[in-house]
């Protein structure tokens, strides 16, 4: 019996002295998530990752899950020949593009309009000079290459694919990022100790050198 006791007594002494565990949340921090699935081979962009273009009547952005491309890929291979009939830019040795959905890879961001729709801006890309990690890394806007590259948006609430962009004819140029607008600079009225106000920091006369 005192044997019992005494080994309870240690076990509290070792429970009481452990420290605590906190724990913690796990946070999604990936830029891009490669994705996979019948017919289909790209990269889903994280919602915090910068584009320089829009949706008609944006209000957010969200990041496509594995299901959600999923469905954007049954929706626009479905959907394609019939929004392509008109096969514009795609005459010569320019490829038909509906012709060939297996040979593009894909990139895929998310947005969210003021209905609160989930919109799918998919961009497809046929150059076997661009590597994976140059598609992982940042969405790729492209000029020329004509059925090569092309865009659309499919709509996953309404289930509606529209929007289809096929490049022009000519050398294929990746364009460059849209340069962003410099921060804001306001300068105080005093000639006697005037300061500059740069992104929240206030700077004095020898910092100004910028």
């Amino acid at each position: 019996m005192k044997k019992t006791l005494f080994l309870t007594f240690v076990a509290l002494i070792f429970t009481l002295a452990a420290p605590a565990q906190e724990f913690i949340e796990p946070v999604e921090k990936w830029k891009v998530a490669e994705v996979w699935g019948n017919n289909y081979h790209g990269w889903a962009f994280h919602q915090d990752v910068d584009v320089d273009f829009t949706v008609e009547n944006q209000d957010g952005r969200f990041t496509p899950t594995d299901a959600e491309v999923a469905e954007a890929e049954r929706l626009i291979q479905k959907r394609i020949a019939y929004l392509n009939r008109d096969h514009y830019n795609q005459q010569g040795m320019c490829p038909v593009i509906d012709e060939h959905m297996h040979k593009y890879r894909r990139q895929y961001v998310g947005f969210t309009n003021d209905r609160g729709d989930h919109i799918i801006w998919a961009n497809f890309l046929w150059d076997e000079n661009m590597s994976d990690d140059l598609l992982a890394s940042d969405v790729i806007l492209t000029r020329g290459g004509c059925g090569r590259f092309w865009h659309l948006k499919c709509n996953l609430t309404t289930r509606k694919v529209y929007g289809l962009e096929v490049n022009e004819s000519g050398d294929t140029q990746i364009l460059p990022r849209i340069k962003k607008p410099a921060p804001r600079i306001s300068k105080s009225k005093s000639t006697k100790k005037q300061k500059v106000r740069k992104t929240g920091i206030i700077h004095t006369e020898a910092d100004k050198q910028f």
